[in-house]
This record gives C-alpha cells, sequence and structure tokens, in this order.
C-alpha cells in the first residue's frame, strides 16, 4: 500500500496562485503548556494540498460531496498514463494515446512527473494544465471514468486561467469526471490494482482535501 496524496503541511504545502496566508495549523491545546492534552487548530481553503473538485466548485447547482455514494470511492481500474509535459502546456492527448487507456478505466492517474518541483515556485506559477477538449475525448474513450487526478497543483495552468475555468466545466458539468489534484505520484509502486480515495466529510462541500490509498 502506498499513500498518493501529500500531507498537508503549513511550511512546504503550496498553493494555486502562490497563497501562503489561508493555510495555518497552530496549537489549540498544549500538554507541554500544561494542558491535559494535545489539539490543533486548522485553518485553509479546501481546496488545499492532494484535494478532489466537485461541480458546485464551478456550478451554482452543481453536485457536492453528498451526491456521491460511499462505494464511489472504491476503484479497481486504475491506469497509470506516462507522458511528458511542458511548462504551462495545456495538455491534450492524441487519439492513439488515448487508445493506450483502457476503456474500462475508471481511475486514471496523469504522471508527468512535475511532482519533482513541487517545493519550487515554478510547480504553482507555471504548472501545466489539462485542454477542455480533453474532457470529451476520456469521457468517450472511459464510460466509467470518476477521476482524474495528476501530479500539478490544479487543472488550471495558472498561465491560462480563463482556458482553466473552461477546463473545469468541461470536466466536472459536461462529461461528469472528477478531479483530484497535487497528487503524490513520485513514486509509484510497479503495479496498482486498486485505489481508494476518501474526501473529508464536509456538508454540500464544493471539494475537499482526499486522502489517497493505491495497492
Amino acid at each position: 500500500m502506498q499513500y498518493l496524496s501529500y500531507f498537508i503541511s503549513q511550511s512546504t504545502t503550496p498553493l494555486y496562485g502562490g497563497d501562503r496566508e489561508s493555510l495555518q495549523i497552530r496549537p489549540f491545546r498544549q500538554m507541554a503548556a500544561g494542558d491535559t492534552a494535545n489539539a490543533q487548530v486548522w485553518s485553509m481553503n479546501n481546496h488545499t494540498g492532494t484535494h478532489i473538485d466537485f461541480p458546485r466548485h464551478f456550478s451554482i447547482d452543481g453536485k457536492t460531496i453528498n451526491d456521491y455514494a460511499p462505494d464511489f470511492w472504491f476503484f479497481e481500474n486504475v491506469f497509470v498514463l506516462r507522458i511528458t509535459a511542458q511548462l504551462e502546456e495545456l495538455i491534450d492527448l492524441e487519439q492513439d494515446t488515448i487508445n493506450e487507456i483502457p476503456a474500462e478505466t475508471d481511475f486514471l492517474l496523469i504522471h508527468t512527473g512535475f511532482g519533482k518541483h513541487r517545493n519550487e515556485q515554478i510547480y504553482w506559477e507555471r504548472n501545466m494544465g489539462l485542454a477542455p477538449t480533453l474532457a470529451a475525448k476520456l469521457r468517450e474513450r472511459c464510460p466509467n471514468l470518476g477521476i482524474v487526478g495528476f501530479d500539478f497543483i490544479s487543472l488550471t495552468s495558472f498561465q491560462h486561467r480563463l482556458v482553466g475555468r473552461e477546463a473545469h466545466r468541461k470536466f466536472l458539468l459536461e462529461s461528469q469526471i472528477l478531479v483530484v489534484e497535487d497528487m503524490n505520484l513520485e513514486t509509484l509502486p510497479d503495479r496498482i490494482d486498486r485505489i481508494v480515495c476518501l474526501p473529508i466529510l464536509v456538508d454540500q462541500t464544493d471539494g475537499c482535501p482526499v486522502t489517497v490509498v493505491a495497492y
């Protein structure tokens, strides 16, 4: 088994647009200070770290976490697509590459190797994104596809934000494919049979951190 999520850390977690203010983790109770137990206060944007986007993220009346049954979060047909992408590239895939993805895939991992830059400014400032046209191609090829996850900070390239908004709508709303952003794919296991992707259960949320485990 292996985590495909990053631990959330106030000092190391990058946030879209270079935001450093919305993530704070501080002590609330400390045994070292004489309290009876340890506790923390967490303050963060719900799209922090390895997290999932729901349709409500880009639609007033789109689906939220409440619209997904518990069994949705277990995936048994996982495919890893390894590609090379350039800084700021809007990733689209030729049909030959699309055809390499098994039609039964329910969780697609896109590995670019960009995760090695996670501690650098280019990770959020010059990240690649997914092209709007890719959503329909993936849906046509994989009727059961539930989630696409990838090793860059957002489906939206920070340098192509208008296109990124369109891409979010194409994936989340038109094609009904959820996205998991900022995944830890640097040391993927040789084989992945299944994935469990568990969200934080916050009522009616449009997105939240997820713990993704591959085995």
